[in-house]
């Protein structure tokens, strides 16, 4: 219910970080969570300062997801901490897994990009648009593609 309401036009960007700590969003002002972002699940999203989410990010919460002050997410990013075992040939999605997600300070997340399980986003790295990460990120440093890859090392 929380972020239904949070994502209402008559809540304004600025508040609407207050409305998303009833849906398990931990963050520390200021931060700037745009419309249409979804927080699904029993974990915490917690938010360092300055954190910018842009229009329509989905966090699915079955772990937990640490998202370091000053990084910006583009609109329409993913950041998933939930999967499954692989069944049998019956059932292929099989026992629930999770594993959390962290995303170091500074950094900033591409349009469209999808973050999966238990990754690690070292400080600094810039993840381009579109990008789909299945392993972790060294800091300061861009990665690019379907599945990520380290492209150099950034200044």
């Amino acid at each position: 219910m929380a972020v239904a309401l949070a994502s209402s036009p008559l809540v304004p960007s600025s508040r609407r970080r207050q409305v998303l700590k009833a849906a398990g969003v931990r963050s520390t002002a200021p931060s700037l969570i745009h419309r249409g972002v979804v927080v699904q699940g029993l974990g915490e999203l917690t938010l360092g300062p300055g954190v910018f989410i842009n229009y329509g990010c989905y966090f699915d919460t079955v772990a937990d997801i640490t998202v370091g002050a000053r990084v910006f997410i583009a609109d329409h990013v993913r950041v998933l901490t939930s999967s499954h075992e692989l069944g049998t040939a019956e059932q292929r999605a099989s026992t629930l897994k999770s594993e959390p997600v962290e995303i170091g300070a500074g950094s900033w997340i591409g349009s469209g990009v999808v973050i999966m399980p238990g990754v690690t986003i070292g400080a600094g790295t810039v993840i381009a648009a579109n990008s789909l990460v299945t392993s972790d990120c060294k800091p300061d440093s861009l990665y690019v593609g379907s599945p990520a890859k380290f492209r150099r090392e950034l200044p």
